[in-house]
């Protein structure tokens, strides 16, 4: 069983991730914690207790950072909508609800308890774990590992250089990559290559169950940003994530360190590769099996109410 923490800006695909790791059995999810990314904070966050409601998740829930570490915040609402999650309509929660605890006070502590024993997988702005880690920078060292859906090595998705989770705090991913922590990241050089086909969604369309019907209004508007700016296929970026952690050998990698550009100009945000022989450094994912990535999507939604 593989013990994790969710860190999550939850937009159209954070959701896809939330729904994975509540849907497979192989994973507990210890904690959530919502931050600052896609959208605001009041809006990852209600987001987040709407998606974890939905899928019957009654795991904590946190509130993680309001704004980046250094930079003026920057917001996706263009792909992801106003709330960040445009298209489902929920019910009134009945057990979903934010804890009174730090969302960063609250990782650290449960990872200090729990040595070795966590996995986070953060697909928001790394701004949490940035706060986590100079809090208490033994916590880089004491997780499992760290899963990151970050950067591009190609070209970015929000400028020229950068993508979206790293531009949105650079001085976080920066701190973050050069931590120490075991760490894997899934950049849009691999996490564009899983898309969501208007056939594969007209058959999650047929099928029963909440969390399907969620999951399926979610990808609607997300097909349809994705159509209106002409840019095909809507990508699952997010969820590769959580996939990785039920089979890492459906994932091809490479391992190097990867250097973030601080200094604001055009390239502000923008990641480097750098190779190493070293064991510091970072697992980058280059490829990924897709026919058995989205066996993982039907058998989570299968399992969820």
């Amino acid at each position: 069983m593989e013990r994790i923490i969710l860190d999550v800006d939850t937009g159209l695909d954070d959701a896809v991730a939330l729904f994975l790791a509540a849907g497979l059995d192989e994973i507990s999810i210890e904690a959530v914690i919502a931050t600052a990314g896609n959208v605001g904070l009041d809006n990852t966050l209600e987001n987040t207790l709407n998606i974890l409601e939905t899928a019957g998740v009654k795991c904590p829930v946190y509130k993680g950072a309001d704004k980046p570490l250094v930079r003026n915040p920057v917001q996706a609402g263009d792909f992801h909508g106003k709330s960040g999650l445009d298209g489902p309509v929920f019910a009134p929660r009945k057990f979903q609800h934010a804890q009174e605890e730090d969302g960063i006070e609250a990782l650290v502590r449960m990872v200090r308890k729990n040595p070795h024993q966590l996995s986070i997988v953060s697909v928001g702005p790394l701004t949490d774990l940035a706060l986590a880690f100079r809090k208490d920078p033994s916590v880089a060292l004491l997780c499992k590992q760290i899963v990151v859906m970050g950067g591009s090595f190609s070209q970015g998705n929000v400028t020229e250089h950068a993508e979206f989770n790293t531009f949105a705090d650079p001085e976080a991913a920066s701190l973050v990559f050069s931590s120490g922590a075991k760490l894997v990241l899934f950049p849009l050089d691999c996490t564009r290559r899983v898309t969501l086909s208007p056939t594969r969604l007209a058959d999650f369309q047929r099928r029963q169950g909440l969390s399907t019907a969620v999951f399926c209004a979610c990808m609607e508007s997300y097909t349809a940003n994705y159509t209106k700016r002409g840019q095909g296929e809507p990508q699952m970026h997010d969820p590769l994530c959580v996939a990785y952690l039920i089979d890492p050998s459906k994932v091809e990698t490479e391992h190097c360190r990867v250097a973030v550009d601080t200094d604001p100009g055009r390239t502000y945000g923008k990641t480097t590769k750098i190779p190493t022989d070293s064991d510091g450094g970072v697992l980058v994912a280059k490829d990924i099996d897709i026919p058995w990535f989205w066996s993982l999507v039907d058998r989570a939604l299968a399992n969820l109410p």
